[in-house]
């Protein structure tokens, strides 16, 4: 080797250990950024004179795992919402035992009743009633309203996430071109790619995503059932127009609710779409299967009360076929329970009235000319018997009392949200798993001080080289 393969040799080692000392403290800058993965400086011989060469920096990921995070990232925010909507709809029914709740309203009537059909001529026993048959029908409207409040919180959000669905996919096609023009340019492109990465981790909560890694670098973007999402630089331009409002009778069968389009055709989001999964799909489900389950176990409910009240023979002074006590907004039901009854439930003009005028028609009859015997309980008794007589709510199930069957639907709906929350648990434990192992291959701080550590230690000896060579040169030129 001659001196002047010696020098070269040496500059480039310098060039190789500066360039190394940029990479390894980049990676300690950002060791704590989220998503941020370690690069690597590449080093190769020199053909020729020899020395060091560096082929270029790459990016130390593992896109199997990366892969599987997104995927555990979409579970987890499509379990997510729909566990918080069912536990909040369950809270708002009440647990069994809760004079507020639902079961405790229905109690608190049958209480009322019974003490007024020991005492008939208290009147204040008879405002009982009515007091506690008001505070059933307000806890019945007031939960039909808190469904159709959830529902169009659902069809916002769907309106946000379509929104932001959009956004990421033309940054992301964005971020491709931009990519593709800086190949080559080793740590600009890497930041891209790093940018990229976060945008899809960030979309992967909205709709499940694949991931396609092309030759020239950019991706092509999928859905986990097949999709497409973004093609090279073309991405789907998804549609959805929000609601103003929200009434029980609003789906999305009747064309009163947007669906999800994707370039101008619709997707179907029921059950397992293109697009299952993610916090869109969990918001559809929302909107358009728990919240609707919910509120026809719901209208049941107040149609089972009305048909109750309303049976003949259970008030003799109204004429057959008229309304009872409890009504459909002040009309008798004439036939099966309607979407939206729940919130058209009513007390009669009777149970509804402030004062105590009236109140000796909850002792005699409804439709009574004239006061009875004060000491008569027989229309109260008639009334409790109609809460408690055991009937069937349809065909092929089982006979219960009013109370009964709302503590039969609190029941199932506790079992629907403990199943959500289950999934929901698991899904978490998933994720956090993940990202314990994306964390762990992120950068080690301990190891780049090492790494700088070497780094130091060839550039000292890279330099040295250069001293004994210039020291080498000076001589030869002195003699």
């Amino acid at each position: 080797m001659n001196l002047g393969n010696a020098f070269d040799n040496a500059v480039s080692g310098l060039q190789a250990s500066a360039r190394g000392v940029g990479v390894t403290s980049s990676n300690i800058a950002n060791a704590l950024v989220e998503g941020y993965a370690p690069r690597r400086l590449t080093l190769a011989a020199q053909t020729g004179g020899g020395g060091v060469l560096v082929a270029g920096i790459s990016r130390q990921a593992d896109p199997m795992l990366a892969g599987l995070f997104r995927q555990a990232t979409a579970e987890q925010a499509g379990t997510t919402p729909r566990a918080a909507f069912l536990n909040q709809i369950e809270q708002a029914f009440g647990l069994p035992g809760d004079s507020a709740s639902l079961s405790g309203r229905v109690a608190a009537f049958e209480a009322a009743i019974i003490d007024a059909a020991d005492r008939p001529d208290l009147e204040y026993r008879l405002g009982t009633v009515a007091q506690s048959a008001r505070a059933l029908v307000q806890q019945i409207n007031g939960l039909e309203r808190q469904l159709q409040e959830q529902r169009l919180q659902a069809d916002r959000a769907i309106g946000t996430e379509v929104e932001a669905l959009n956004a990421g996919l033309e940054q992301v096609a964005r971020l491709n071109a931009e990519i593709v023009k800086t190949r080559g340019a080793g740590a600009v492109m890497l930041d891209l790619v790093e940018e990229r990465e976060r945008v899809m981790a960030s979309l992967s909560e909205t709709v499940p995503i694949r991931v396609l890694t092309q030759s020239d670098g950019r991706v092509a973007l999928f859905s986990a059932t097949g999709h497409m999402l973004l093609e090279g630089t073309q991405p789907v331009r998804f549609g959805f127009v929000p609601s103003p409002s929200m009434t029980a009778g609003m789906h999305l069968d009747n064309g009163s609710l947007s669906g999800l389009t994707a370039d101008g055709q619709p997707v179907p989001m029921a059950g397992g779409g293109p697009l299952a999964g993610g916090r869109l799909a969990a918001q559809f489900a929302i909107r358009d299967t728990d919240a609707p389950q919910i509120q026809a176990m719901l209208d049941g409910l107040a149609a089972e009360l009305i048909n109750r009240f309303q049976a003949l023979g259970t008030d003799p002074s109204l004429p057959p076929g008229s309304a009872g006590l409890f009504t459909d907004a002040g009309a008798a039901l004439g036939g099966p329970a309607l979407t939206g009854l729940a919130g058209r439930l009513m007390l009669d003009a009777v149970g509804s009235t402030q004062g105590a005028g009236d109140l000796w028609r909850l002792r005699d009859g409804l439709g009574a000319a004239a006061p009875g015997s004060v000491g008569d309980p027989a229309q109260l008794l008639r009334w409790l018997d109609a809460l408690e007589e055991p009937r069937a709510a349809g065909p092929g199930l089982s006979a219960r009392s009013f109370a009964e069957h709302v503590a039969h639907g609190v029941s199932d709906l506790s079992m629907v949200r403990q199943q959500a929350e289950n999934l929901s648990r698991v899904s978490q434990a998933r994720h956090d798993t993940l990202y314990s192992a994306m964390r762990a291959g992120g950068v080690d701080t301990d190891t780049e001080l090492q790494t700088l550590l070497t780094l130091e230690k060839a550039y000292a000896a890279n330099a040295r080289v250069l001293q004994v060579t210039d020291d080498l040169l000076r001589r030869l030129m002195e003699i």
